[in-house]
């Protein structure tokens, strides 16, 4: 069936089932000749259904969701919100040659066993999708819209492949079905025009959403749609089990990269990138006659440079994903104390005005989760590949770091990841409640209060004072975690092009049998991230650059930004509730570097951290600039060196066990001990911070590698900032406190081959540069207005003095080159 030029100019598009039907029957209609009894013998159906679909072009006045949201503002009559994409438009990508359209294909069968089974496929052409506006509006008679958010794009250059296939139905809690989705080489990209009317670009280029899975379906009246990988009601595949009709699993597949003809391999010589793969680029005062401009050689945004690449690829297990609805109706706010504002059972947020909760009843509820397959799983067969996590620069010439063989906490257990209960709704309200962190709100602080209060829970989605709060696209997070400790690293070199600054790039030494590596796990994440289009005094609005941390303004007058609100805090370790709190020790938040053949650690270990903040972000200058106000972070940590849980001690791993006279492992539950502690680290900072992410990823001609730059300065206000170090045994603490002032920094994170030279081992290094008191004013001196001891447990601070840095500046550098 061949469409040309069809133009669907709908006032209001409602994305259900009613708006999808007259969509379909709006198709134009084609006089056929009738079929007799005779003719219609002569039909063979044993290849099922196969249509074939093509468009040049598919214009859509307006989409939008509509979400029963509480609502805050003053003049509220109902209790609807609309996200609303404005100018939908389907047309045909400017990186591939073929027409957009979908094939389908669909058979079924029953089976010896009288089940009846669905094949299905779907193959979608590469097409470019633009939206002009996207914002969020009431649906009151006058009908107010937050500002625009920007403009949207979403380019693909390679066809996205659906094959689906059941045995027992569409749904069945036992009946294994098998799912392949593969979403190959998209760019997806956020516009925003500056006050100078430069069109700059935030751009997530060659997602890839690659996999195949073995697994069942079926929805809930509780739990909703549900995909998981085991059947309903068995237990979770050990490190024993095999694939099976029961135990299966989900396989995030390594794509090929759209420019493998014009690329020289690197670490992965197949040149592809991670099964699911994220890039993040920046691109500046872009073609507005253009904008999506590819470069044809390297299939890749004309013009873009890189910021930072996270991906996952392999076998995963225990896996599920769950979508639901949810309803606050009749729920009352998370209450702290006890509980530290556990959310079950509650309204989650708060209320966004006395009687109506931010929650409202047509909300999205969504959860997955998954554990991470090791060396030598049983559970990999005889076709899959171990896990592996990667991170590094975006884009080509560039260098990274892969995460393998990747374990939980405890010896003998599996990594792991839980996205936590993920709710999505439209907000209207200036407030949202974040859970309450039990250290902080039972740590000490000075002689009579505690780090932090009830209040510093409470997150303002933005600062104004009007009646009317922005609308926004609220997600929160409660009870996220990944437990994986990487026991084997590499750093790795990305596909390039054959030829950068006139010579070759050079290579970091592969090592693919190291016994080292690093642990980034964190438990009990909650976070609250609100967005929403607005405008900001252009003459406030500052972008860094590398090498001076005074910011310039962008311009004067309005700018569009993103308003940007985030709150969010993790729990250092699992406490048992019942139990006064008691420390666990089966999960934790830690920065680890691993000796993986002793199972050696040393690092920031059981962090507890609060970071919240609201402002705005833009993308001007090429640069990601954030502007927060009322920043707020606390961190309570121990430095730690020790053996991890239940590692056997190396000195009991030459000699008879009988010869351990202490025993021959760790405690299971050494995190939950003090005994590995050097000392503990408590901080409170709060005020203004400005700050640019400067894009950086390629490798430089004068051999320092790629890098990621973080520059900008930070205003301490308040009397409650403070930085404390304690004994671990005794709890004896020496307080920094009321610390006020500003504070410049020029920090970057670099990885590159040792003395930049082809072959060499890999170094990472991380550089400080803070400067006190940078424009030179009273009010930025760096005051320290008590120094404090504090005796054990309780009792009355002994003052010491104070300290002033009225300027100066700081460096420092600390690499690690590991030894394999």
């Amino acid at each position: 069936m061949k469409k040309n030029n069809q133009n669907h100019n709908v006032a209001y598009f409602a994305l259900n089932t009613l708006a999808a039907s007259l969509l379909m029957i709006s198709h134009s209609a084609y006089a056929m000749q009738s079929l007799d009894d005779s003719a219609l013998r002569q039909v063979n159906g044993q290849d099922g259904i196969s249509i074939n679909t093509s468009f040049d072009e598919v214009n859509v006045k307006q989409l939008y969701w509509e979400d029963d949201a509480g609502r805050g503002s003053a003049s509220a009559t109902n209790n609807k919100l609309r996200a609303v994409a404005e100018d939908f438009k389907i047309a045909q990508s400017n990186s591939s040659s073929l027409t957009p359209g979908t094939s389908y294909k669909i058979n079924s069968g029953s089976h010896a066993d009288g089940k009846v089974g669905l094949d299905l496929s779907i193959a979608t052409n590469p097409s470019l999708i633009t939206i002009d506006k996207f914002k969020i509006c009431d649906t009151e008679a006058s009908q107010t819209c937050s500002d625009p958010i920007g403009n949207m794009a979403i380019q693909t250059s390679s066809v996205i492949n659906i094959d689906f296939n059941t045995r027992d139905g569409l749904f069945s809690k036992t009946g294994q079905s098998t799912l392949k989705l593969g979403v190959n080489n998209a760019n997806i990209y956020l516009g925003q025009t500056d006050v100078n009317n430069e069109l700059n670009q935030l751009i997530l280029k060659n997602l890839n959403f690659n996999f195949f899975g073995k697994g069942v379906m079926f929805i809930d009246a509780v739990e909703g749609f549900k995909l998981q990988t085991n059947a309903d009601g068995v237990g979770k595949a050990g490190l024993a089990t095999t694939p099976s009709s029961t135990y299966g699993y989900v396989d995030f597949i390594r794509a090929p990269d759209a420019a493998t003809s014009s690329l020289i391999a690197g670490s992965y010589t197949d040149l592809t990138n991670a099964g699911l793969n994220l890039e993040f680029m920046l691109n500046k005062n872009v073609s507005k006659t253009d904008p999506y401009a590819i470069n044809q050689l390297t299939k890749s945004p004309q013009g873009a440079n890189g910021l930072i690449r996270v991906g996952a690829s392999g076998r995963m297990v225990n896996g599920f994903l769950q979508l639901r609805g949810i309803s606050s109706e009749g729920k009352n706010n998370p209450v702290y104390g006890t509980n530290y504002g556990n959310p079950d059972g509650t309204n989650i947020l708060g209320q966004a005005k006395s009687g109506s909760n931010v929650i409202g009843n047509t909300g999205i509820g969504f959860r997955m989760g998954a554990d991470f397959t090791i060396d030598n799983d049983s559970m990999l067969g005889s076709d899959g590949k171990a896990t592996t996590l990667e991170i590094g620069g975006a884009g080509l010439n560039t260098y990274g770091f892969e995460f393998g063989n990747l374990t939980g906490l405890q010896q003998g257990t599996r990594g792991s990841f839980n996205s936590g209960n993920v709710y999505i709704n439209l907000a209207d309200t200036k407030s949202v409640y974040l859970p309450a962190n039990y250290a902080f709100q039972t740590s000490r602080f000075g002689d009579n209060s505690t780090l932090t209060t009830d209040a510093d829970y409470i997150q303002n989605i933005h600062t104004g004072t009007a009646s009317t709060n922005p609308y926004s696209l609220l997600i929160a997070v409660r009870g996220a975690e990944f437990q994986a400790l990487s026991k084997r690293g590499r750093f790795t070199n990305s596909a390039r092009t054959n030829d950068t600054f006139g010579q070759t790039v050079p290579n970091i030494a592969e090592r693919t049998n190291n016994q080292w590596g690093l642990a980034l796990p964190f438990y009990g994440l909650n976070a609250n991230m609100a967005m929403f289009g607005t405008t900001v005094d252009a003459s406030k609005v500052y972008y860094y650059q590398v090498g001076g941390t005074q910011g310039t303004a962008v311009g004067t007058g309005q700018t569009p930004r993103l308003g940007f609100s985030l709150a969010m805090n993790t729990y250092g370790i699992d406490r048992d509730v019942g139990n006064n709190n008691a420390k666990l020790g089966n999960k934790t938040t830690s920065i680890l570097v691993i000796d993986g053949a002793t199972d050696y650690y040393m690092g920031l270990r059981n962090i507890d951290m609060l970071m919240k903040g609201t402002g705005s972000i833009g993308v001007e200058k090429g640069s990601m600039n954030v502007s927060l106000e009322d920043m707020l972070i606390v961190m309570a940590a121990e430095v730690a060196a020790g053996y991890l849980p239940g590692a056997t001690y190396k000195s009991c791993l030459t000699s008879p066990i009988s010869a351990c006279s202490n025993g021959s492992s760790a405690p299971n539950n050494n995190f939950a001990n003090e005994n590995d502690v050097l000392f503990g680290l408590k901080l409170r900072l709060g005020g203004n911070m400005n700050f640019s992410l400067i894009p950086n990823s390629e490798y430089k001609a004068d051999g320092t590698g790629n890098r990621l730059n973080v520059v900008g300065d930070f205003q301490l206000t308040g009397d409650k900032n403070t930085i404390q170090i304690s004994d671990p045994i005794d709890k004896s603490t020496i307080g920094l406190d009321n610390i006020t002032g500003k504070v410049a920094f020029d920090n970057a994170i670099v990885i590159a081959p040792k003395g930049g030279q082809n072959g060499a081992d890999g170094v990472v290094s991380f550089n400080a540069d803070l400067t006190f008191n940078p424009q030179r004013t009273t009010d930025g001196v760096l005051r320290i207005r008590d120094i404090n001891l504090y005796p054990p447990q309780t009792g009355t601070g002994a003052r010491l003095g104070e300290m002033a840095i009225t300027g100066g500046r700081l460096s420092s550098q600390f690499s690690i080159m590991p030894r394999n």
